[in-house]
Parts: structure tokens; C-alpha cells; sequence
């Protein structure tokens, strides 16, 4: 019965933001890190062992940690090391969710032959992530999302904990009702008004006290979550609706030679991601924005869809000529796909140049995924080279925020 039973493994990146500036930069190993603009959106470990939290304004970190080193972050270095964290998950099983950039479920049900020894098979999937990323992660294992989130967050950093069958209530009793993921402060607060602070407490209220004083919907949830109860499953990666690469321009700028460099810049991120995913989209829109936070939007339609990056590229400049209308200086630049669809090579079939531009795009895709993205440049890429840093990856780019 319990060979049987599911084996649902929550992975949690420890610190995640901060840690991957640790490791890009060795200076800052050891030393309390925040990462963030204007409030706290990742703090190493150093930084909250002095009380430092999440969501903490920089003005309260800084009189906790006044030795705090602070970094502003790049969304594209976090979203790298979160791909690799999840391609090396996805070598010990395909089930992989991802459910924040920092925070993945995977399922190893029916795995047993396969993983003789489960402990240490979730122990060297710990140790392989550290080895070929420098990231620590905790890994919490049981029946349910739920149990496995809340046992791989007990002992962060490098966490492990595994909770037997038959054992979720015994492990979930003695832990403040704070521990169960997904039940925010305000309930907490009234639960404790009431005296009920463990989970073994509220183990004990009735459900329909719960739903008189939570309502049906969120009583029902903590009295199935106090009892280890989560039917959700792991879930495959679904189909993105759309696809979107923007950077923002530290001080703005109206050349519109290099506009037109960052505008193929995005066009091609685009394309290449398109043709990874064997996807071609019908819809490209470009959105702007001025220094003195004035907007421009506007979509047009690709026909026939594509996801050559020269077709975008066309597409996207049509759109610019039409929208960069003002004597002010552009910040923000994005541009975006939509209504995506699976590729369908065959309508080009008979079109010389549509093929002559198949085998070049592919051609370029091998050799990147070879070399890395540096590897080749069109011709206005070189030039933004003179302006952003590069990594193998690709340009370094200011973007508006940590997640997307």
C-alpha cells in the first residue's frame, strides 16, 4: 500500500534571488544581501539571521543589517539559473511543475523500481543542483503538495525532510498554523484571537465553525489543510498564451539607430523562443513608454504566422514608425507575441525564401545552443554590444522588475 502511495517532492531554491548574486559575484558570499528596489525581494541567509525579511522596506533591513550590501537584481540572471535548477530536475523524472520561478513539484509515483532508494535519490538530485549551479535547495517530500511544501521549508537552507503515509497529521500537529502554505497573516491573526495557534489546534475545530466564521469556500480549506487533505496533482508546464522579451532604458534615449537595434534585439529573443517551443505566433504588438511616463500601445496581425525573427522584425518596426510620434525620450521598450499556435512549416513549403530562412533560423538556434547566444550576432546586435554587458546567454539588459 505504501509502495503505492504518491510521491509528490516539493524543491525550494533557498534564497533564491540573493543566492544567484552570491554566486555571479564571489564577493558577496558570507555577507548580508538584499536584493530589491525599494522593498526587500530576496535577503541571503546571512541578512536574516539579523531579522531581515521579505517584503521589509530597505529603510527597516538597513537599521536591522546596516552592514547589508544591496542590489538592485536583473530578472534575466534569476530566470536563467531557474531554467537549469528545472532541466536538472526534469533528468529524475518528467513530472516536473513550476510553480514560481524559485519553486517546483515534481512526482516520482510508480518510480520505485526505477529509484530503488528514494531518500537518496531526492538526496543526489539535492547535491547534482548545488554541484552545477552553486544554489543550495531544501526538498520536502509526502503524499501532497501541501506536506511536501511545508516539510521542505521546515529546516532551510538545504532542508530534507520526508514524511512517511499514514504520518501527515502526526508531522503537521505540532507546527504554528503560519506553516500551512497558502494561509496568509489575516487568518492566522484570527485563529490566534481565538487561541488556536498549532495545527493540531485547529485539527480540532469543527468544520462548520471554520466555515461560520471564514466562510464555506476558506473554512473548508484550512479544515481539509490542517489534515495534510490536497487532491492537486503535479501538473505539466502549460502553453504559454503569449511570449514577451522588454528592457527598460536607464536614462532614455531617441536614437533611433539603437531603438531599432533593441527592437531586433527582442525580435529575434522572441523568434528563437517560438521555434524552441515549435510554436509560431499571429498576433506581434509593441509597447513604449517616455521618460515622462506617457504610453504607446498597438498590436497588428502576422499573416501568415510565423516565428521567423526577421518577419517579427519587420512587423515590430511598422509598428514603431506608427507609434514613436513625440520629441521625448523612449525608457521602456517591449515587445510581445500572441495567439500562438503549433508550427506549420508545410504552408512554406513551395516558398524559397520562407525555406532559405527555415534552415538559417535552425542553423543559427544549433549553433547558439552550441556556443551560447554570443555566438552570432546580426549586424545591429554588434552595436548593442558596445552598450550592454554580455553573458553566454545573451545581452544584459535592463528589465522593470524581478518576475515576470
Amino acid at each position: 500500500m505504501a509502495d503505492r502511495a504518491p510521491k509528490i517532492v516539493h524543491v525550494d531554491v533557498d534564497a533564491f534571488f540573493a543566492s544567484v548574486e552570491q554566486v555571479l559575484d564571489p564577493r558577496l558570499r558570507g555577507k548580508p544581501v538584499l536584493v530589491g528596489r525599494g522593498v526587500v525581494a530576496s535577503a541571503s541567509y546571512e541578512a536574516k539571521a539579523r531579522g531581515v525579511r521579505t517584503a521589509m522596506s530597505f529603510r527597516e533591513a538597513r537599521r536591522l543589517c546596516p552592514a547589508a550590501i544591496v542590489v538592485p537584481g536583473q530578472y534575466e540572471h534569476y530566470a536563467d539559473y531557474a531554467e537549469r535548477v528545472r532541466c536538472l530536475l526534469g533528468n529524475f523524472t518528467p513530472a516536473v511543475e513550476v510553480a514560481a520561478l524559485d519553486d517546483f513539484y515534481l512526482d516520482f509515483t510508480g518510480t520505485d523500481r526505477l529509484y530503488p532508494d528514494f531518500a537518496a535519490t531526492l538526496r543526489h538530485m539535492q547535491q547534482s543542483i548545488f554541484d552545477q549551479t552553486d544554489l543550495s535547495v531544501s526538498v520536502g517530500a509526502a503524499t501532497s503538495k501541501l506536506v511536501a511544501a511545508v516539510a521542505s521549508r521546515l529546516e532551510r537552507p538545504r532542508g530534507f525532510r520526508i514524511v512517511p503515509p499514514g504520518t501527515e497529521e502526526e508531522f503537521l500537529a505540532p507546527l504554528p498554523v503560519a506553516k500551512l502554505h497558502g494561509i496568509g497573516h489575516v487568518h492566522t491573526a484570527t485563529l490566534a484571537e481565538r487561541g488556536i495557534e498549532t495545527i493540531g489546534q485547529l485539527r480540532q475545530v469543527p468544520l462548520a465553525a471554520l466555515e461560520a466564521t471564514f466562510g464555506d469556500a476558506v473554512g473548508r480549506q484550512l479544515w481539509e489543510r490542517a489534515r495534510g487533505l490536497d487532491p492537486r496533482a503535479v501538473l505539466d508546464p502549460p502553453e504559454p498564451k503569449s511570449i514577451s522579451r522588454e528592457t527598460t532604458i536607464e536614462g532614455g534615449t531617441i536614437d533611433l539607430e539603437f531603438l531599432a537595434g533593441l527592437i531586433e534585439y527582442l525580435a529575434e529573443r522572441i523568434g528563437s523562443t517560438l521555434r524552441a517551443r515549435s510554436r509560431q505566433a499571429r498576433t506581434l504588438a509593441l509597447r513604449l513608454r517616455y521618460t515622462d511616463f506617457y504610453s504607446a500601445h498597438h498590436s497588428t496581425r502576422l499573416a501568415p504566422p510565423t516565428n521567423d525573427e526577421k518577419s517579427l522584425l519587420a512587423a515590430a518596426l511598422e509598428l514603431f514608425r506608427a507609434l514613436f510620434t513625440r520629441r521625448v525620450a523612449l525608457r521602456f521598450l517591449g515587445v510581445s507575441v500572441a495567439n500562438l499556435e503549433p508550427e506549420r512549416r508545410q504552408n512554406d513549403l513551395f516558398d524559397r525564401e520562407a525555406n532559405r530562412r527555415w534552415y538559417l533560423n535552425r542553423g543559427v538556434d544549433a549553433v547558439r545552443g552550441r556556443f551560447g547566444w554570443n555566438a552570432v550576432f546580426y549586424g545591429k546586435g554588434l552595436q548593442l554590444r558596445e552598450h550592454y554587458a554580455t553573458k553566454p546567454t545573451g545581452l544584459v539588459l535592463s528589465t522593470p522588475c524581478l518576475s515576470r
